[in-house]
């Protein structure tokens, strides 16, 4: 065969394999052709499967686990470095989305048995009424054995962890938990101390220990992955809309 002619036969089998709407890999996975700039989907197409917990390098619903610690209201009080209508609207946006998806969710307050202190803000709490709620005396949670236990009992190897002050009460179970092997998220957003430098020195020394710094919509986006999961697309979308855009999700984009 002449090189023009063996040329001209591989483009009509690229044409020929590309012509069709769906083909199959070697896992037996459906992998979706683009044709002319559109996808072309199979009837009941609900996007990739989900990977398996432990070979996800990413958040999913099946490895991940939400800690929440002293959002009380004495504590939100010496928060200074982010507007507490913001801290609350972006903590509360990380909630629903932890519960859209049914992760695990521990919350953790510190003093109300020992002393009286308020508990766990109740607009936070409400929002996930089955969260498992630890009570300390110690300001570094991983000290208390419960609040370990609760963590372990999750089963999963990725905390998102957030807390009331960064570089306090968030930060020493969060290099913790770095340091036991677990994958630690904090959404920056979502967490919050008495200055920025207080906040700043507790992000690094985190990071330092290996615990990533991200937004609370990146949970989102994450558990989601996939925008042909109609299962759960709907919700996410509303999620992003009302608490990402501040924008009305009964309205709908135009509005």
């Amino acid at each position: 065969m002449k090189p023009q002619q063996n040329f001209t036969a591989v483009l009509v089998s690229i044409a020929a394999l590309f012509s069709t709407t769906q083909t199959t890999s070697a896992e037996g996975e459906t992998m979706i052709n683009t044709i002319n700039g559109v996808a072309q989907y199979p009837d009941g197409y609900r996007g990739t499967p989900h990977r398996a917990p432990n070979e996800d390098p990413f958040i999913s619903p099946t490895n991940a686990a939400l800690v929440l610690i002293d959002y009380q209201p004495h504590i939100m009080m010496g928060v200074r470095n982010i507007d507490h209508d913001e801290l609350i609207n972006n903590t509360t946006g990380l909630v629903k989305s932890a519960v859209h998806f049914g992760l695990p969710i521990i919350f953790s307050h510190v003093g109300v048995g020992l002393s009286g202190a308020q508990p766990f803000l109740e607009e936070l709490h409400k929002l996930a009424p089955e969260a498992v709620i630890i009570d300390r005396t110690n300001v570094n949670a991983w000290e208390e054995p419960e609040f370990v236990a609760a963590v372990e009992a999750t089963g999963r190897n990725k905390l998102i962890m957030g807390g009331l002050w960064t570089d306090v009460c968030l930060a020493y179970p969060a290099i913790e938990a770095a340091n036991a092997g677990y994958e630690v998220l904090v959404p920056e957003d979502t967490v919050g101390s008495m200055t920025e430098l207080s906040h700043d020195n507790g992000m690094k020394r985190m990071d330092a220990a290996g615990v990533k710094p991200i937004t609370w919509n990146v949970v989102l986006a994450e558990l989601q992955r996939d925008h042909a999961r109609k299962d759960t697309e709907k919700e996410t979308g509303r999620i992003f809309m009302e608490y990402l855009f501040k924008m009305d999700p009964d309205k709908g984009w135009e509005q």
